[in-house]
């Protein structure tokens, strides 16, 4: 850690503790004087959800059993503690015990959470509900939940939340993974779910970056029912993270978490030795009519002996560029605590990632990957007076990333393209004066020089910058002196994101031993001649332009709820604009209108209502606001009389429902559809004038893009059906089954020909229409075995499947080529079906013939005549798996188990029905590509014509090889896995614990290539197995 990262944390972390004191210094001025030898509390103990008074709580000074009272019928008490230093412990059946710091304190109120799981209070859109009135489709965890020993919150949602499908494309530091809310269900444009921090929007990449312990809890809304609130942004659910907050009438507590990790990657692609590598290409040279191969016997020997690195290189380039193990740091901080006004909870986060990249520390610069990220949470609320409330929130991260300047997955393609025997990564230098690094290289065509992929590691130098600042002010005020339960929440948000960069570049110089120059009986002896474009003695260095955005965010919340006896009801309205500005553009605006009505009769009925009117500037005059309604239902058999009898054995269950429809202008096509989209100059030219040389040239204007007739909402229409059970009051289950349909789907008119002449200005129009369905299950089970000994076992299962129902297709002369009746792209697979490979001359003579850019020989892959017509070509494609590389089904499994001071948690994650697509992995070609192990193991060969091998006969040329690389059932594999995600062993002790836990620490799939969970793992910076120490101190 560099000095400027230690000062930064240390002024930081100052300002926290500067402001923790004052707000000690701000009770403690509020705090009127008492006598020494005691110190009278007074207070009124409230339910934190509803706010009403609970009856008869105990209240009680900490240590002393005897000095004891409880609230009266207004929920009101009064003690006297027998020191002006201590504590209270307030109880009641049916509801958490607090303890409270009360040291200085004379008057305050305590709320108390529910002890009961279906009475917990679960965050909804715009609000908080209590569990068992919820009747839409809402799932939710504590954030301890997400601990992950990668930097990467993202990375943990596999499996742990139902209705959650995400993938990971890249193991490189600081990648996001995708995910969705139950799968994939359009195809004309946005198809990621809104994600919101404390009620404001945020990316994918600052939701990687937030903290497990500054999340109080994770909640996502999936129906219609429960993401109508948020109008046109929950079209594809919401996921809504939740900070902790301060409590009043608390002691300033303290939390600080260390962690070291050990990061490997995992299942890293083998690759041949040189000499192997020189043996298959002269036998892809000869398979393909060659007499003789490039490589003499004696110089596959010599390659083979090392003995002459520099002439006969045998270079395994992935251990040359990539180290078996990095380390990362993480750190962080937080304070939490409140006076009788004040409560505050501050967070501030330090990472450092490293990466596997493996550049010389001693270089011009540092090639190695650092990230660092300062991740700053605070959150404060004042109360004003017992009605009014202020919450500030500020959410600050600093990203910083130093490293080679092309990406890493960059690098891992480079080693791909590049074989281990065409030159040595450098040259050793010709005299003490050399005054640059003399990297080997050959030429590929005329003065063109190949890819070095150590000079590309080493030849740039770039360091991006990210700040992102969100703050935000809300003001509560109650107005019980109108009606009880009556209040006003306003909100105003500002989020602005900057990003900037530069390079350092240091041309690199490539040689190579000139021809003659070498002898074997004097190899020490040799002269290098410079190649390809001269190189740079000194470093230049250049700057992106800068790039940002701005958002800023309003509204105000009117709501109500109120108990009359065994009716409840409750009403939410909300307005809400939002303007979005991108750098170098108009601002983006939205607005709207939405609410939610809720009834409940004796907790055994319930009835709710939602709404939104959204706006958007997308849509023409007239047609940019439109109502969007949901309605759910719920009963609750479980409270019923006739429930009694078997209430030791179900004690809860609920039935629910709901339908809706949810609107969308996340589509494709010009920002403002209502637009014709001219380009000026950017059409036709040409050229008038007198004589030659007296020309003048001119281009027409140009239409890229027509306005959209009648264009208006995407919209989709959401059924939800779900049951929850709890059974023995251990064991809970949820269920649901959910089908939505859209319609008004946006997309490009394919059917339209060209003859109507719009070119490439293809028109745009809403006739795309799509369905999904799928279910989901949850359970949970809880067991106090011992008194020391407690077990929770968790689990999660989504399954979800989509098509398309019209899509605007031209009249395809192939079945396979229609989409309609067919899953969305990325959830099935299209290519040849292959009946195996050619095993003679003959068999090829008397099959029909293969029309897909090879003469076919003996080894090549033998396809299908689908359509019986004599020949195999595009017409001949099907539909070879109903599955794509998307999964249909992902899962998670773990258990939690405590013994007295330790605990053991265990979680498994897995995916289900997905095919991945092996083949497209060129060899050899105009490049001279690298070739992976399990080709040599296994490919056809002339000397061993298997029939059964698991690569076809070998071609150097994409020609040679065209035939064969075309999607197919001959590259099909089970793309299903299980993944062993975490293992954490931790001690607890006084003020903190220890612990040590793994992250993917193995995988179990039938596909053995590379880790499963990446689509193009030769190509992609790998997975990785994480090895976590950490220590968690509390006072």
């Amino acid at each position: 850690m560099n000095v400027k990262n230690l000062l930064l944390i240390c002024v930081l972390t100052l300002g926290m503790l500067c402001t923790n004191q004052a707000f000690a210094a701000e009770v403690d001025a509020q705090a009127p004087a008492v006598a020494q030898d005691g110190h009278t509390v007074s207070g009124k103990v409230v339910d934190s959800y509803s706010g009403e008074a609970i009856i008869g709580a105990y209240v009680t000074e900490a240590g002393n059993a005897n000095n004891v009272v409880t609230t009266d019928v207004n929920g009101e008490f009064r003690i006297t503690l027998s020191s002006r230093k201590g504590s209270i412990e307030v109880s009641y059946v049916g509801y958490k015990t607090s303890t409270l710091d009360v040291t200085g304190v004379s008057d305050l109120e305590v709320k108390l959470e529910s002890d009961n799981q279906v009475e917990e209070v679960v965050v909804v859109g715009a609000g908080v509900q209590r569990k068992v009135s919820i009747t839409g489709a809402i799932t939710s965890i504590e954030g301890d939940q997400l601990r992950t020993s990668s930097s990467s919150l993202t990375t943990a949602l596999a499996g742990k939340l139902a209705g959650v499908i995400q993938m990971n494309n890249s193991g490189a530091p600081g990648s996001t993974s995708e995910f969705y809310i139950r799968g994939i269900g359009t195809f004309g444009g946005r198809a990621t779910p809104l994600i919101l921090l404390d009620d404001v929007e945020i990316s994918s990449g600052d939701l990687n970056r937030i903290p497990p312990e500054t999340i109080e809890s994770f909640t996502i809304l999936k129906d219609a029912s429960a993401t109508a609130i948020y109008g046109v942004r929950g079209a594809n659910g919401v996921m809504i993270v939740t900070t902790k907050k301060g409590k009043t009438n608390t002691r300033a507590k303290v939390g600080v978490t260390i962690e070291n990790s050990f990061v490997q990657p995992m299942r890293m692609p083998d690759f041949v030795d040189g000499a192997t590598w020189m043996e298959l290409y002269n036998e892809a040279q000869t398979a393909r009519g060659a007499s003789v191969g490039r490589y003499s016997q004696e110089m596959i020997d010599l390659t083979r002996s090392h003995q002459y690195p520099l002439v006969y290189p045998d270079v395994d380039w992935q251990d040359v560029m990539f180290r078996n193990m990095n380390v990362n740091q993480r750190a962080n901080i937080n304070i939490t605590g409140g006076g009788n006004r004040v409560s505050y909870y501050m967070s501030l986060q330090f990472n450092h990632d490293t990466g596997i990249v493996d550049a010389p520390k001693d270089y011009v610069y540092n090639n190695t990957i650092q990230n660092y990220d300062y991740i700053f949470q605070n959150n404060i609320s004042y109360q004003l007076s017992p009605s009014t409330t202020i919450d500030l929130h500020m959410n600050a991260q600093i990203y910083q990333r130093n490293g080679v300047s092309e990406s890493v997955d960059d690098l891992f393609d480079y080693v791909i393209r590049t074989n281990p025997v065409m030159f040595p990564p450098t040259f050793p230098a010709q005299s003490e004066d050399d005054r640059h690094v003399r990297y080997g290289n050959a030429i590929l065509t005329d003065t063109r020089t190949r890819t070095n992929p150590y000079a590309a590691m080493m030849d740039d130098h770039k360091s991006t910058k990210e700040n992102t600042l969100n703050t935000t002010l809300k003001i509560n005020q109650k107005f019980d002196f109108i009606t009880k339960g009556l209040e006003l929440t306003a909100m105003v948000n500002w989020k602005n994101w900057a990003t900037n960069s530069f390079t350092q570049a240091l041309k690199p110089y490539y040689y190579r031993i000139l021809e003659g120059s070498w002898n074997i009986n004097n190899p020490d002896v040799y002269e290098l001649e410079r190649i390809g474009e001269t190189g740079n003695d000194y470093v230049t260095e250049s700057w992106a332009t800068p790039n940002g955005d701005n958002t800023f965010y309003f509204d105000a919340r009117l709501n109500y709820n109120r108990t009359f006896g065994k009716h409840s009801v409750g009403g939410l309205l909300m307005l809400m604009m939002r303007s979005y500005q991108p750098a170098n553009a108009l601002p983006q605006r939205n607005q709207g209108l939405s609410g939610r009505f809720t009834y409940d009769f004796d907790q055994r009925y319930w009835f709710e209502f939602n709404f939104g009117y959204n706006g958007t500037e997308r849509l023409p005059k007239g047609e940019r606001f439109e109502f969007f309604p949901a309605v759910s239902l719920g009963w609750v058999p479980s409270n019923e009389k006739f429930w009694e009898p078997v209430k030791n054995v179900i004690d809860y269950m609920k039935l629910r429902g709901s339908y809706g429809l949810v609107g969308s202008d996340g589509f494709g096509g010009n920002h403002f559809l209502y637009f014709d989209t001219v380009t000026i100059q950017g059409g036709g030219a040409y050229t008038t004038g007198p004589a030659v040389g007296q020309q003048w040239s001119f281009n027409s204007h140009a239409i890229s893009g027509y306005a959209v007739d009648g264009a208006t909402w995407e919209r989709v229409k959401k059924l939800n059906l779900g049951i929850d059970l709890s059974l023995f009051r251990q064991l809970n289950i949820t269920a649901e089954y959910y089908k939505d349909k859209r319609d008004r789907i946006m997309l490009q008119r394919a059917s339209w020909p060209f003859i109507l002449g719009y070119w490439d200005a293809v028109p745009w129009g809403q006739v795309g229409e799509a369905e999904s369905h799928g279910f989901e299950l949850s359970v949970s089970w809880d067991k106090r075995i011992t008194k020391d000994l407690n077990l929770s076992l968790r689990g999660n299962f989504t399954y979800t499947q989509n098509k398309y129902v019209f899509l605007d297709e031209p009249a395809y002369e192939s079945v396979w080529q229609i989409k309609t009746g067919k899953p969305l792209d990325g959830y099935r697979t299209e290519g040849y079906i292959a009946d195996g490979l050619f095993t003679s001359q003959e068999e090829i003579d008397n099959s029909p013939e293969q029309l897909l850019g090879t003469t076919v020989r003996p080894g090549d892959i033998k396809y299908r005549d689908v359509n019986g017509d004599g020949l195999v070509d595009q017409n001949d494609q099907a539909v070879i798996s109903p599955y794509g590389n998307l999964p249909r089904i992902q899962y998670g499994l773990g258990f939690n188990l405590q013994w007295k001071n330790w605990d053991l948690g265990v979680f498994f994650n897995g995916s289900a029905k997905r095919t991945i697509i092996a083949g497209n992995i060129q060899i050899f070609g105009t490049d001279d590509r690298n070739v992976l192990q399990f080709i040599a193991d296994d490919a056809w060969r002339q000397d061993n014509p298997d029939p059964n091998a698991k690569y076809p006969r070998l071609g150097l040329t994409s020609a040679d090889n065209a035939n064969n690389m075309v999607t197919s059932t001959y590259w099909m594999r089970n793309g299903n896995f299980i993944r062993f995600k975490t293992l954490e062993i931790g001690y607890s002790f006084k003020f903190g614990r220890v612990y040590i836990n793994g992250d993917n620490l193995a995988v179990w799939s039938p596909f053995k290539l590379w880790d499963p969970d990446l689509q193009t793992g030769a190509t992609n910076y790998p997975n990785n197995r994480i090895i976590n120490l950490g220590l968690t101190i509390g006072f």
